[in-house]
């Protein structure tokens, strides 16, 4: 399979002389998180969600509502994008791109032909959805792919020392327990919500996640479990739950309720590398980055 099988050609592009503020409005009316910036027809950075919060005012700063507007509307996404930009081509092997994004961890792909023009997007969604294509007979159950020895945490851990286990680990989201039943998940888009609220109102530190989530627990931040798999269930259901609930991981339970591990984006990618290579879905060689 190519990267063309699984691109998406339909995308929302933006210019390096807009206001940061004219790429937000758009990201968010179309629910994306990533705009490539192009310069007449040439690619010349990608902008994240990521990248805005990071060039937006600070609002410790004591801005009125309309000095916030005229600061934010100021920032050139220019100022904002990131300039190198990892891309792939429409013929492309698809495993390869994956690869990349396991690697890089990166959630999408400008996808360019020989001439560097831009042709579309390769993202996890597309991916995932890509996934749900291949036959069912190549999928085991989720047991065979999971992570068995889940890292997660304990509703009342300091949420500081959760946020250094996803940072650890290289997870977007950890199982919360509590008497060994699972209670809630946290995910690191939570986590660094909850900091860049209160360095908004204070101001940034060196000591960062320890000083703005202080008197913060785990419990305080997390979700509730929502979408969990048992371990029995078919790999592609596993893919399409992910899909309906908009999430990087979900948790594994038994029957009752007792956490026996985690299943992630990344053990979906390496199941689709090992059935691009053999026709058959292979459990993956190494733990999953999430």
């Amino acid at each position: 399979m190519i990267v063309k099988d699984a691109m998406h050609e339909s995308i929302l592009t933006t210019d390096p002389h807009k206001s940061l503020a004219d790429a937000v409005v758009a990201m968010e009316t179309l629910k994306v998180k990533r705009l490539p910036v192009l310069l007449g027809s040439r690619l010349v950075g990608l902008l994240t969600d990521g990248d805005v919060l990071r060039h937006l005012p600070a609002l410790h700063e004591g801005l009125t509502p309309w000095q916030f507007a005229l600061r934010a509307g100021k920032v050139k996404v220019s100022e904002a994008m990131c300039p190198t930009v990892l891309t792939t081509t429409p013929d492309a092997l698809l495993d390869e791109a994956i690869h990349t994004m396991i690697n890089r961890r990166v959630g999408g792909l400008p996808v360019l032909d020989e001439d560097g023009l831009l042709l579309g997007m390769l993202t996890l969604t597309d991916v995932l959805r890509t996934a749900l294509k291949s036959p069912q007979n190549i999928w085991g159950a989720v047991r065979q792919y999971m992570t068995h020895e889940s890292i997660g945490v304990d509703a009342d851990t300091p949420a500081s020392e959760a946020s250094a286990k996803l940072r650890v680990a290289s997870l977007r989201v950890l199982p919360v327990t509590e008497h060994g039943q699972l209670v809630g998940v946290i995910h690191g888009r939570d986590v660094n919500d909850a900091v860049g609220r209160a360095a908004a109102t204070h101001g940034d530190t060196v000591m960062g996640d320890q000083f703005f989530l202080r008197g913060v627990v785990t419990r305080d931040l997390m979700r509730a479990p929502g979408s969990v798999v048992l371990a029995s269930v078919p790999m592609r259901d596993a893919v399409l739950r992910m899909l309906e609930t908009d999430v990087h991981g979900l948790p594994v339970v038994s029957d009752g309720g007792h956490l026996l591990g985690v299943v992630t984006v990344s053990d979906v990618l390496k199941t689709l590398v090992g059935a691009s290579t053999t026709g058959q879905v292979s459990p993956p060689s190494a733990p999953p980055v999430a």
